[in-house]
């Protein structure tokens, strides 16, 4: 998943680098969330959409159809049921916005503590990231619930 700034990879925490909103002499990487193939997490949530999100099953059906991949059908529905999950966690558009809110410092250290489940080190190894002293997490009380529906997916749906 850390790959996913450099190749074709899908991941549940977004990533870049950008002046430090706090410090604006420097840079800072920032980790958010990420992870769903619809636009929004309302795609997922809420009953207007539920045309779309039918739509989208069907189009992942499909493209696994087209692979060969075993069931589709049923790894299409298991697919959207891991989104709709991370949907669930994740902050809307409104909370996004404030800035208070997505400054969340870190070390490394502190963040494999504070989101267990997920292999931080090698996500941002895979990342390019280098030694990171310092990290900036965004949507705060999402990371470790992204953490935890990924150690508790199935390695065939997160394929």
């Amino acid at each position: 998943m850390g790959r996913s700034s450099v190749d074709f990879e899908g991941s549940l925490f977004a990533f870049g680098t950008d002046v430090d909103l706090k410090d604006p002499k420097r840079y800072a990487v920032y980790l958010g969330q990420a992870g769903l193939g619809l636009p929004d997490r309302d795609y997922y949530l809420k009953s207007d959409f539920a045309k779309q999100k039918a739509a989208y099953e069907a189009y992942a059906a499909k493209l696994l159809t087209l692979v060969a991949w075993k069931n589709p059908g049923r790894a299409a529905k298991d697919i959207v049921a891991f989104e709709t999950k991370i949907a669930e966690a994740s902050w809307t558009k409104a909370q996004q916005r404030d800035i208070n809110a997505i400054y969340n410092p870190m070390t490394v250290a502190e963040l494999a503590a504070f989101a267990p489940g997920f292999a931080w080190t090698a996500f941002l190894k895979q990342a390019q990231l280098g030694e990171l002293k310092r990290i900036i997490v965004a949507e705060k009380s999402a990371v470790p619930k992204l953490a935890a529906i990924y150690a508790h997916t199935p390695v065939e749906t997160l394929k």
